[in-house]
């Protein structure tokens, strides 16, 4: 452990009970006045568990730094919304979160936050707009949660293949079926992904994305001192392009990814374990320019393994992949259906209210227990918060070595370079990459969302992954020990990109 960051994860001690470990620990940490530090917050998205972001936050503690004010980086993954949970809608699991963190916040009276960094992989990036709009808003239910949340300076925003403009399957102009894909695709994603989906998909009034973009939410981003969003190219089977990268344009699903890639040439950073990240030059894109064509003999062997997997997939995989989702599906609409009518009712403000205000008072008789019931903070995540004090040395967060502060300050100038071609990739300008593809058939909720939200700055990050499934590999979902060279990389990099937009 680092001397100036700590990982407070899932695998802390456990030599002590839970009960005695925090009340040893709050006997003996809460003497002081309680250190200032930094909480970062990692959210994983559909389908997933805090575990996938378990490399990005080994890789965060290893390359960031609060050099400005040496303060402490406490990272925390909420882990209540796991698996089908997921399905239940962007406010629930928002609100659940929500309770989640303040709950941590609560359980560790030694620290005052007075920074705070978000970061979302996936759906993890619309639950992270919807926290922090609810934080910083302008609701009298939002001015409360900044007796807790008030203090926090915003620091940095970063999303991970995250769908801001909603899920759409854009199947290449020159697709003969493109007209009956489209439809069908949209009909069965929003279908066997519960509302979550029916919410990404944008079908009938569910509008969730629309308001994200709008109000509270989008002053929410605004406060943050820098905004990022990481978007892959290719083999994303589950969020385009266009759509992580915000923009109405997408050279890949033009082309019908038949182009050749370019890549960036000057790659700020240092110490890769392996290659360097695979960032893509959109300037440098030519649609006349296609890749390399593969050997016949070759494709007619990828042509005919890829035969065998759909008709494993329609014949195995498929179904039970089916049955599954649609059981969840049916899970998630009776189980979410009460947090639906509190948050209808304003029940979830009374609940809030109670937790915020127990969370300022420090009465350790929280009123975690009376959540169970209604927003399921479970007894697993009471033990899981109280047996992080096992993982608490205050020996190892009083002062960073200079070494270990330094180790990454070595070339501002390219990445002050770097952060501005990308902070302007998206643009009105007769020179830029834009002007080269086609424009998206957007409706007219897209529109305005895309609209919205390019209103505020972002640092955009076009990433090439060499994977089948490249949604997991841009976090590297898998471990950092059994993902390839180009996930990797593209984590190494995220973490020393943030670690200079940090400190600067």
């Amino acid at each position: 452990m680092t001397a100036d960051t700590l990982l407070l994860s899932s695998t802390a001690s456990t030599s002590l009970s839970p009960v005695n470990s925090a009340q040893t620990s709050n006997s003996s940490l809460t003497k002081k006045s309680p250190r200032e530090a930094h909480l970062f917050i990692l959210l994983h998205g559909l389908w997933g568990s805090y575990k996938h972001m378990e490399s990005m936050k080994a890789t965060l503690r290893h390359k960031l730094r609060d050099t400005q004010d040496t303060l402490p980086i406490i990272y925390y993954s909420p882990k209540e919304n796991a698996l089908f949970k997921t399905f239940d809608g962007i406010e629930v699991v928002g609100y659940r979160t929500l309770f989640e963190i303040i709950s941590f916040i609560k359980f560790h009276p030694e620290f005052k936050f007075t920074k705070l960094s978000v970061c979302g992989y996936s759906m993890g990036g619309l639950v992270a707009r919807f926290l922090i709009g609810t934080i910083f808003g302008d609701d009298p239910m939002d001015k409360e949660l900044l007796s807790v949340f008030g203090e926090m300076v915003p620091q940095l925003f970063v999303t991970f293949a995250t769908p801001h403009l909603g899920v759409r399957f854009y199947n290449p102009l020159s697709n003969k079926l493109r007209w009956i894909l489209d439809p069908l695709l949209t009909v069965l994603g929003s279908s066997l992904l519960g509302k979550t989906g029916r919410e990404m998909f944008l079908t009938g009034s569910n509008d969730t994305l629309v308001q994200l973009s709008s109000g509270k939410y989008l002053k929410g981003l605004r406060k943050f001192k820098w905004r990022i969003v990481f978007a892959n190219v290719k083999n994303d089977r589950t969020v385009a392009f266009y759509s992580a990268f915000i923009t109405d344009h997408d050279p890949f699903i033009d082309t019908g990814n038949q182009i050749k890639y370019s890549f960036e040439d000057d790659i700020p950073g240092n110490k890769y374990t392996g290659i360097l990240p695979r960032i893509v030059d959109l300037y440098k894109l030519d649609k006349s320019s296609k890749p390399p064509q593969a050997k016949e003999t070759k494709t007619l062997k990828k042509s005919a393994l890829t035969l065998i997997w759909i008709a494993l997939a329609m014949t195995l995989v498929f179904p039970i992949a089916l049955c599954m989702n649609l059981g969840g599906t049916i899970y998630s609409y009776i189980a979410a259906s009460k947090y639906r009518k509190m948050i209808a009712s304003g029940e979830v403000n009374d609940v809030l209210l109670k937790e915020v205000d127990i969370s300022i008072s420090g009465n350790s008789g929280s009123s975690i227990d009376t959540l169970s019931p209604t927003f399921s903070v479970t007894d697993s995540f009471k033990t899981y918060v109280q047996d992080v004090y096992g993982s608490i040395f205050e020996d190892e967060i009083e002062n960073a070595e200079d070494a270990d502060i330094n180790d990454y300050e070595e070339d501002n100038g390219s990445w002050n370079s770097f952060i501005e071609k990308y902070s302007e990739i998206t643009s009105d300008n007769d020179d830029s990459w834009e002007q080269n593809f086609n424009r998206l058939e957007f409706d007219s909720k897209r529109d305005m969302m895309l609209k919205n939200l390019s209103s505020v700055k972002w640092i955009r990050i076009p990433v090439y992954i060499k994977a089948i499934n490249a949604h997991g590999g841009i976090v590297a979902r898998s471990g950092l020990d059994k993902t390839g060279r180009t996930s990797v990389a593209n984590v190494e990099f995220a973490g020393q990109l943030l670690n200079y937009l940090l400190n600067h």
